[in-house]
């Protein structure tokens, strides 16, 4: 079973997937979804320098029948303390899709996603956006 299941079935694992430990704090802030792009800024708040893996996770229309929080793009990003570091994730058409075992292909799939970045599948200070897929066009 994997993070997806979880929490599919509102099950809380002891450590959430993409879970890290550092010497040091981080925010988030900033999110912009423009198109296909998510853009934000982490900030080192804590005292010493270190790493924050920044995730960008979907969630597909219901009417997909996909689980929520699906991690389509992750960066490790090194700050001093009190630097802020801005990340930049482009999605592409694959990431919209979903395996079609009917036609043994991917099928991109059209509604409203949402859009969450933390550093942690269950991060209670992820921010969260939507965009909008239909067709060929992709809307903030």
């Amino acid at each position: 079973m994997g993070y997806r299941w979880y929490h599919a079935h509102g099950v809380t694992p002891a450590f959430a997937f993409g879970h890290g430990l550092s010497y040091t704090q981080f925010a988030l802030g900033g999110l912009t979804v423009s198109g296909s792009t998510v853009s934000f800024s982490v900030r080192n708040t804590g005292a010493v320098a270190g790493s924050a893996v920044a995730q960008l996770y979907l969630t597909f229309p219901s009417s997909a029948g996909e689980p929520p929080k699906q991690l389509k793009r992750f960066e490790k990003v090194a700050v001093a303390p009190g630097e802020e570091h801005s990340v930049r994730f482009t999605l592409e058409e694959r990431d919209f899709s979903i395996w079609e075992t009917a036609s043994h292909g991917w099928k991109k799939v059209s509604g409203t996603f949402g859009v969450s970045v933390g550093q942690a599948s269950d991060d209670a200070m992820a921010l969260t956006g939507s965009l909008v897929v239909g067709g060929d066009i992709v809307e903030a």
